[in-house]
Formats: C-alpha cells, sequence, structure tokens
C-alpha cells in the first residue's frame, strides 16, 4: 500500500517540464506589472537613469504625492467610484431582468428581440449619430451619461440568458403554487441562485466603468472627469512639462528652482498603479463565481 502511495506522489518527467513553463508564463505575466509598481515607488530622478527592474534603487513616495496632490483628484476619485458602484449593480439588476424575460420561449415576439439583441452587436450608429443622440435626450455633461447608456450590453445578455435556460422549471412552478408572482421568483429564487453569473457580469460592468474614459472625454467634460480622464490628462501634462524642461525657457528655469523634477515615465507607472490596485483587490473576492460564471453561461444550453 505504502509503494503504491509513493508511485502516486512521484513527479515524471512531464510534470517537471510543465511546472517549469508554467512558471516562467507566471514569471513573464507577472514581471511587467511588478516592474511598473518599483517604478512608481523609485525616486524620479533615478528612474531616469535606467536599470529598475526587480526593485527599487532610491525608494520614495513622491510619485503618489504628486498624484494625490491635485485638487481635482479627489472629485474625480469620488465619480469614477460612484460611477463604478451605481453603473455596475443598475446594469446587473437591467440586464437579469431582460435576459430572464427572453429566456422564456412563450415570451410573445422573443425571437424578435433576440434578432434585435444580436443585431447591435455587429450595427453600430457611429460615433457622431451617438453623440447627437446622447445631447438631444439631456444627457450631455449630465452624470446619467455613465449609467443610462451602459444598462444593457448584447454579450452579456447572451450569457446570462443562457444560463437561466439552465435552472429547472420546477423552481419557479414550487413559488407559483405558494402564491409568488414573477417579481418573488425574480428577486428571492432567480437572482439568489444565479449567483456566479450575476458575479460574472457584475465584475465585467465593474472594470469597463472604471477603466473608462473615452465617454468621459465625449460626453463628460472637465465638470464630470473620471480618474481614467484625470491620469490621461496628468500624463499628458507631464509630457509636456518634460518637453518644456528641456528646451531651456525661462517658466522652465522657474519649475527647477523650485525643485519640480517631472519624469513622464514614473508618472505613467504610478497613474498605471492607481488604475489597478482597487480592481486588483476586488478581483480575488470574485474569482471563483466569475470562472464557474464564465464556463456555465457559455457552455450549457
Amino acid at each position: 500500500m505504502a509503494k503504491k502511495s509513493k508511485s502516486i506522489n512521484r513527479y515524471t518527467a512531464f510534470d517537471v517540464v510543465d511546472i517549469i513553463l508554467l512558471a516562467i508564463i507566471a514569471f513573464i505575466a507577472f514581471y511587467p506589472f511588478w516592474n511598473v509598481f518599483m517604478i512608481s515607488l523609485n525616486e524620479p530622478t533615478d528612474t531616469l537613469t535606467g536599470g529598475v527592474t526587480l526593485w527599487f534603487r532610491e525608494f520614495t513616495l513622491e510619485n503618489y504625492r504628486h498624484i494625490f496632490s491635485e485638487d481635482s483628484f479627489l472629485r474625480a476619485l469620488l465619480i469614477s467610484v460612484s460611477r463604478t458602484l451605481i453603473g455596475a449593480s443598475t446594469s446587473v439588476i437591467f440586464t437579469a431582468a431582460f435576459s430572464y424575460g427572453i429566456s422564456k420561449k412563450w415570451l410573445m415576439g422573443q425571437k424578435f428581440f433576440i434578432a434585435l439583441l444580436v443585431i447591435t452587436m455587429y450595427v453600430s450608429g457611429g460615433l457622431i449619430p451617438t453623440f447627437l443622440n446622447i445631447r438631444n435626450l439631456g444627457l450631455y455633461q449630465n452624470y446619467l451619461v455613465y449609467i443610462i447608456p451602459s444598462l444593457l450590453n448584447s454579450y452579456n445578455v447572451i450569457i446570462m440568458m443562457t444560463y437561466f435556460r439552465t435552472l429547472p422549471a420546477e423552481l419557479e412552478e414550487s413559488v407559483r403554487i405558494d402564491g409568488g408572482n414573477d417579481l418573488v421568483i425574480f428577486f428571492r429564487i432567480i437572482l439568489p441562485v444565479s449567483m456566479p453569473v450575476v458575479a460574472t457580469i457584475a465584475l465585467f460592468n465593474a472594470v469597463g466603468h472604471w477603466n473608462s474614459w473615452y465617454d468621459t472625454m465625449l460626453y463628460g467634460g472637465r465638470k464630470l472627469m473620471t480618474m481614467q480622464m484625470f491620469l490621461v490628462e496628468l500624463i499628458q501634462d507631464a509630457d509636456q512639462v518634460r518637453k518644456l524642461m528641456s528646451s531651456g525657457s525661462s517658466i522652465a528655469a522657474s519649475l527647477a528652482k523650485l525643485g519640480f523634477k517631472p519624469n513622464v515615465e514614473s508618472v505613467k507607472a504610478t497613474a498605471m498603479m492607481v488604475t489597478a490596485i482597487p480592481i486588483i483587490m476586488v478581483y480575488p473576492f470574485l474569482q471563483k463565481y466569475f470562472v464557474k460564471g464564465i464556463m456555465v453561461g457559455s457552455l450549457k444550453g
């Protein structure tokens, strides 16, 4: 019995090669993120000399202090956080309700709604018509421009619809026997047992809202600036200052006297870390639901 257990635990040559290859792939995937993190913690002037790879040479938090000292940063952060929370939650509820409805084959016009949904995946109105539509609806420079247009996504609807079709009909029938209506069934039965796909769609929407900056540039402006757009402008400003410093102008000389040492690479690295860390902190809590929701929502049905 001991010999059999020993033989089972013995690694083969394939296992060793497999582990080595997976370790190399993991390092290749993780190293760029780690390198950017080290650059964000390294002194900006020292970063210009190059060679920052696995560890910082001169530790500093000046890069983060430079970003957080901006007056408009906290406002942009508040807008981004509120947009992510409100946008992701409302989109999940709206998408789930629509998906639950069209998942029923007895629904009148079901095929028409599904065809209409699929068409939107391949046909777009274009940038200018979309902008005009947003303005005519009164959403231009309105906070709701971040919420209403993202309430429904065709790809997310297909995933949730496929998942809902796998649920046993007996769940709904038992509630109807007890006198429950469609709203009771949806909120008390369907959503609780659909947490894997709900968490998956919530993660999709949260990441989309958090990383979005293009719609801010088109429809929000400085009034509704999100953190992503703020970081984009910060990087652009750092690049402009770097060019100004290298030009030898009188303004550059004044900045030099104030000890201002812009480094666009440090600013970029810090901006990327400020953007990535919140999502990285949230993702592990949804990982188990994410994998299960993708597999069940995509393969069954």
